[in-house]
């Protein structure tokens, strides 16, 4: 359909009259722009058996030549002769897309309130998307002789310049330009600026080889027997591929249980029917260990992950293509890698929130990886020791197959978690130290024996909150409505939203009293609390303040596993994915951070982090403890996680869900408003709602519009709307449409339409 035939979904809209129909030579193109139609170019004759659907195609738009994907062909279309323009060139001589990865991106198109070139723009590779690719990437790193003398002329006069070369000073060796610019969150022009002035260097290099496959491969011992819950598994999977039925499998595991050899064994069957398989794993997960357990079984393996240059997918997308690689493992886009004939989808770690991609299309990795298993005849695996409520909801109504893992690999019973109260802790011991009695007094013991342990919090900095007594204020950001978080090595207080940085101020903001105090802690304080208490221990931090470059990531991991590293502090990274057997203490700073927030899925979330956290103690032949503080201990998440009890938290949190009707017992769509004006805003959230509810929603309700729990975000303010829909409302199918037309006609503000959200803020 083209743009001058679209049916508006408005209720003022013009009928447009139907066209004469003309014949000839015609394909629909889905261009990367958020409308819900494809637009239709006329053929050359000296094109015309080189078009076909799935080819890539240039064309003419506006002043333009853009690059789409070929959606259909045909002879005849209903636009005027004058209305019909030709396509360029077609860039491919087979289709880069075939049938059912065209048919998958369709259905995400409509489901997802996205256009189908902004689905299949999620599909190709970046080099993909232009005319011409490139295999060179942009590196940056100081100037020669250039340090911290430097730095210090730019503090107080240009701050982004001083943030951008204090970046590339703690950075061990150069850094690619985009990762650079994404991490300080500033535009190109201050980085030109300190390149003309000589203080740092770029250059254009061939792209290297991804250091996941170039790293050394990590082998796996195959057992020689699996246990019986390890058996069964196998044999329910691998009756599902002799079928060659599409079916979901969720694989309930307790941490250590072995569900990665069940992965392992059934890929192996997938392999044997010729058939491919697609493993994808949280991006923090996704690590030489994991990455060298496959290739160890399978030898050349595909990866595909976010920290990838657009040459070094593109070569991969290309091996998988030819079928020179099939297995491929990697994060969330990986679902969408061309795999031939697939057998198997493994999502590990299913409940992940990070499977939720963040810009359109806001597709969810695990549900697309269940619709193109079903499609594709495959079997789709969902792994987790703390399933999703979603998928614990499909296994109970008989949607998927529940498979149980209920031991470890090495017998035993999941190790023993001793929750602390920090206000009893707290009210005893007359101080806000950072660790308990009980803390320390395990993690002495722990060094003593010379065994690892890891410390756990989900926050980063040395405290988050700045506050004044006198008035009771906190230091926010004045861009964004968060509160600045102090870093002690930076000496600045930093916003964890837009990255802008200020000086610490002598005297409240607010009200210019003295005497301003720092609250909370963060992994930063927590390192060099522990470095202060044991000063013989080596201790490391591994948070995104100090992995500036996946090879710091790395090296720490091996570090830490060859047992150089004694005591590991960290954020979400170390939450997951980790198997290193010396471990046998895992400390929980605090297991609130999570609890609080406006979310309904809050206690989820804090009961999955605590589970998943205590799974990295007691891996190998040794014990494992876990210890929990916080300051609700009898918080159901917390009471249940420490029990290792998934049904009875997952049971009452259900019955509260139904009562409220969300998710898994409902539908929900998110829509955000944002801009500068604060008034445009409020209008076109207003509106938006008034004709959703025009619009007869049976089953479905709006809720709203609001101004969102992040009201302001680097200068935007922000008003939301929710759509709560029943199970299978008529309706939802004409809200999406409506939200795609009415975001696409909006220059400002923008409009974001999030179909099943993980986050509300």
């Amino acid at each position: 359909m083209s743009a001058e035939t679209s049916p508006g979904l408005f209720p003022d809209a013009e009928p447009v009259p139907a066209p004469v129909v003309h014949h000839g030579a015609f394909c629909d193109v889905a261009l990367n722009r958020p409308v819900h139609y494809a637009f239709t170019y006329g053929v050359p004759e000296e094109l015309v058996d080189q078009v076909r659907p799935g080819v890539r195609v240039a064309v003419p738009f506006g002043r333009r030549r853009e690059v789409g994907v070929c959606v259909a062909t045909s002879d005849t279309t209903e636009l005027a002769p004058g209305k019909v323009r030709a396509i360029a060139d077609v860039l491919d001589p087979e289709p880069v897309v075939d049938e059912p990865l065209l048919e998958l991106t369709r259905w995400m198109a409509g489901y997802y309130a996205c256009s189908w070139g902004e689905a299949l723009a999620a599909v190709l590779p970046a080099a993909l998307k232009r005319e011409r690719g490139t295999r060179k990437v942009v590196l940056t790193r100081p100037a020669t002789g250039i340090g911290r003398s430097e730095l210090s002329e730019l503090e107080e006069r240009w701050p982004k310049q001083h943030r951008l070369l204090r970046t590339l000073l703690d950075a061990s060796g150069p850094l690619e330009k985009a990762d650079l610019l994404r991490r300080t969150n500033l535009s190109d022009s201050p980085l030109q600026t300190l390149v003309r002035k000589g203080w740092i260097v770029t250059e254009r290099v061939d792209a290297e080889p991804d250091e996941l496959l170039s790293a050394e491969t990590t082998a796996r011992v195959k057992p020689e027997v699996l246990t019986e819950g390890q058996s069964l598994a196998v044999a329910t999977i691998e009756g599902h591929l002799a079928a060659r039925e599409g079916a979901t499998v969720l694989l309930w595991g307790v941490t250590g249980s072995g569900k990665t050899e069940v992965y392992l064994r059934v890929i192996e069957t997938a392999l044997a029917q010729g058939r491919g398989a697609i493993v994808l794993v949280p991006e923090i997960a996704l690590t030489p260990q994991t990455v060298g357990w496959f290739r160890s079984r399978f030898g050349e393996v595909a990866v595909l992950h976010s920290r990838m240059t657009d040459a070094q997918r593109l070569e991969m997308w290309r091996r998988v293509k030819r079928g020179e690689c099939r297995v491929v493992v990697g994060a969330r886009s990986a679902i969408f890698a061309p795999v031939e004939d697939l057998g198997v989808i493994v999502v590990d770690e299913e409940h992940e929130p990070s499977f939720k991609q963040g810009s359109a299309p806001r597709y969810h990795g695990r549900d697309l990886a269940v619709v193109r298993a079903s499609k594709a005849g495959a079997v789709c695996v969902l792994g987790s020791a703390t399933p999703s409520l979603e998928s614990w909801r499909n296994a109970q109504r008989g949607r998927y197959e529940l498979v149980q893992l209920a031991r470890r690999v090495h017998g035993g019973a999941p190790p023993p978690v001793h929750v602390v109260d920090m206000r009893t802790e707290i009210a005893e011991t007359k101080s806000t130290g950072l660790f308990s009695r009980r803390l320390t007094k395990e993690l002495t013991e722990t060094l003593a024996r010379k065994e690892q342990a890891i410390l756990f919090l989900n926050r980063r900095g040395w405290s988050p909150v700045l506050w004044c007594k006198a008035c009771g204020e906190t230091a926010k950001c004045h861009q964004c409505d968060v509160p600045l978080t102090f870093h002690r090595r930076l000496e600045r207080l930093v916003c964890h939203s837009c990255c802008e940085e200020q000086r610490v101020p002598k005297a409240c903001p607010t009200c210019t009293a003295p005497g301003l105090r720092f609250l909370g802690m963060g992994s930063e304080k927590i390192e060099q609390s522990l470095a202060a208490i044991f000063p013989e221990a080596r201790v490391a931090r591994m948070d995104s303040d100090t992995m500036l470059r996946r090879e710091d990531y790395e090296e720490t991991l091996a570090a830490f596993g060859r047992g150089d590293i004694d005591l590991l502090v960290g954020t979400q990274m170390i939450a997951k994915g980790l198997d290193f057997p010396k471990v046998t203490l895992v400390g929980i700073v605090s297991a609130d951070s999570t609890l609080h927030l406006p979310d309904f899925r809050a206690s989820e979330r804090t009961f999955q982090l605590v589970s998943q956290v205590s799974g990295r103690a007691g891996r190998g032949d040794l014990a494992g403890r876990i210890i929990v503080q916080t300051i609700v201990p009898d918080h159901p998440a917390i009471v249940q996680a420490a029990r290792h009890d998934y049904e009875t938290f997952a049971s009452a949190e259900l019955t509260l869900r139904k009562e409220l009707s969300y998710p898994p017992f409902g539908k929900l769509i998110r829509v955000v408003f944002e801009d500068e004006d604060p008034a445009r805003v409020k209008e076109t959230a207003g509106r938006c709602a008034a004709v959703l509810e025009s619009l007869s929603l049976d089953g479905a309700v709006v809720l709203g519009p609001t101004e969102a729990p992040l009201a302001l975000v680097r200068g935007r303010t922000r008003h939301h709307l929710l759509i709560k829909a029943s199970e299978g409302a008529e309706c939802l199918g004409r809200v999406r449409a409506f939200l795609v037309e009415f975001g696409a006609a909006q220059s400002r503000p923008r409009v974001t339409v999030d179909v099943d959200p993980v986050g509300m803020m």
